[in-house]
């Protein structure tokens, strides 16, 4: 990890006062040795903190030094002290994390039971398996979309060197859990929208082409959901491993899985629906810096945050169909309401009459009357006021 490379001079200030015997006393004992040792190669005085942090060569020879010498968990609390000292910040993306993620997570899970409540209670459309797989979908996206939270709000998102070590194990953690569930979310998206094809089509060669993919989707996202669950063994070293004191007995190479899976993921998206296209190609993007960064905590985060936007968005797209219905009805309701109102405001020219409680009536609200006169008049051939035979309605 380099030290301060890419870090603006502008940051580069100390309080006043701050001198290096104060930074030795806070480093771990391997990284204030290696210190003391790489100092001579500075052109900077020893207690010059501002040119020491300003010398791209000096942190680059300490932090190779504190590599080979300190444990993972010296190394980043090293690392942390020293930036704190130099006042270059944390980053911190699990804001973004957090607020992505729960946004539509939350509107992914409005439409879903908006459309079963409307498909089991109002509609005439009775509930099908498109129905049953995006619920599914929905009640694993639950589990995906949690995990994801919780291990924002551990520290998923910042710099790794800005968080505790028993937060980055369980944030870690967290994020194992939510893998195979976004893969399960997926899947049953897919056979929703697929399953919904079945509904709506006759044609008999257009519903095998479907019912092969369903077989695809079904087989495609039970290999990717083994494959998350046991990428390495044993799995702890999932959450275990940065600490670089495990040695896994077997590792998938989760880098050029992602890319394989992820280029299958758009051709699927491309058959299904290609709404979720774009989304998918961003979170493809978003994978080259996967598994191959000193800094997972937070270069990763772009990576869960896609992934979370690409769910979220595909269960919201399977629903729409449905959610046309729904707010169309909810229009009509309005219309009609408004519509009632009127006719209610009227006065006694008004077609309708509504009576009173009536205990012999099964309406809810009594009953509807309408009573009409009807006269006829015989007039004159020679009167051209009227017509041989006139009829007036009186309603009362």
């Amino acid at each position: 990890m380099r030290f301060l490379h890419t870090v603006a001079p502008c940051l580069m200030v100390l309080s006043a006062g701050f001198a290096a015997a104060d930074l030795l006393d806070q480093l771990p004992q391997c990284a204030a040795k290696c210190f003391e040792a790489t100092l001579p190669t500075s052109q900077c005085a020893p207690t010059d903190i501002n040119c020491l942090c300003l010398d791209t060569a000096f942190g680059t020879n300490v932090a190779g030094c504190n590599s080979m010498n300190c444990t993972m968990v010296e190394y980043l609390s090293a690392t942390n002290t020293t930036y704190a000292a130099c006042g270059v910040p944390v980053r911190d993306q699990s804001g973004i994390l957090i607020g992505a993620t729960v946004s539509f997570f939350a509107l992914s899970q409005v439409m879903v039971i908006a459309r079963l409540l409307d498909r089991g209670i109002s509609s005439s459309t009775s509930l099908g398996w498109d129905d049953l797989l995006i619920g599914l979908s929905a009640l694993a996206g639950i589990f995906f979309n949690i995990p994801i939270i919780i291990g924002g709000v551990y520290g998923f998102g910042k710099d790794i060197w800005g968080i505790a070590p028993n937060d980055i194990t369980t944030s870690l953690h967290w994020l194992y859990f939510a893998y195979p569930f976004y893969m399960v979310t997926e899947a049953f998206c897919q056979a929703s929208i697929l399953a919904f094809y079945l509904r709506i089509m006759t044609d008999p060669t257009t519903r095998k082409i479907v019912w092969v993919f369903i077989i695809l989707v079904g087989c495609f996202g039970t290999a990717n959901l083994f494959v998350m669950i046991f990428q390495c063994w044993p799995i702890s070293f999932f959450w275990q491993g940065w600490k670089g004191e495990m040695i896994p007995a077997s590792q998938i190479d989760m880098n050029l899985f992602s890319f394989i899976r992820g280029g299958l993921e758009i051709g699927l998206d491309l058959v299904i629906l290609s709404l979720p296209l774009r989304v998918s190609i961003a979170r493809l993007h978003a994978l080259i810096e996967f598994s191959k960064t000193t800094n997972p905590t937070y270069d990763n985060t772009p990576t869960i945050y896609w992934c979370s936007l690409e769910a979220n968005l595909f269960i919201v797209v399977a629903c729409m169909p449905s959610a046309y219905g729904i707010f169309k009805k909810a229009l009509s309701m309005t219309s009609n309401r408004n519509t009632s109102n009127g006719y209610g405001s009227s006065n006694k020219n008004s077609y309708f009459s509504h009576q009173g409680q009536n205990s012999g009536s099964k309406l809810p609200f009594g009953k509807i009357t309408k009573s009409t006169d009807v006269k006829v008049y015989h007039s004159d051939p020679l009167d051209t006021t009227r017509s041989r035979s006139d009829v007036e309605l009186v309603d009362h």
